[in-house]
């Protein structure tokens, strides 16, 4: 999976490569279909399969920056307790949120960990930069 995924990664940059050149070619230099007749064009499953190639290594990157922003927060730790209070309240849990007991079952904490991130941060690793920067999140 991961060989698709760098494979797929390889072949945007080639594509962006040859898109950011071909501007710079004159029209008689572009390629077009009748020239590359020995080429075999590109279809609606090629693009589903390159969309579906960004999204799981934008995926991927998601994670990474999930897995070092609760690493730093709680060492995923489904019972991780922060004894200081902030507004009243103390954090707990893998993602380490007020008011958060941790006695709530993980896939309930890592489910409104992400609903945080998510509305407030957007993606984990605007959840992670903001931490990099402020160490909280």
């Amino acid at each position: 999976m991961r060989k698709i995924i760098l494979l797929g990664v390889i072949a945007s940059i080639a594509l962006v490569y040859g898109f950011i050149h071909s501007a710079n070619r004159t029209e008689q230099e572009i390629p077009t279909q009748t020239t590359i007749s020995t080429e075999r064009t590109w279809n609606v499953e090629d693009s589903k399969a390159y969309a579906n190639d960004v999204v799981m290594a934008w995926a991927d990157n998601q994670y990474k920056c999930l897995n070092k922003l609760w690493m730093k927060e709680s060492r995923w730790k489904h019972d991780a307790y922060n004894k200081i209070k902030v507004m009243g309240k103390n954090a707990g849990g893998i993602p380490q949120l007020l008011g958060m007991s941790p006695y709530t079952p993980a896939p309930r904490q890592i489910d409104r960990g992400f609903d945080y991130i998510m509305h407030r941060y957007g993606t984990p690793c605007m959840a992670w930069k903001f931490h990099e920067k402020n160490n909280w999140y």
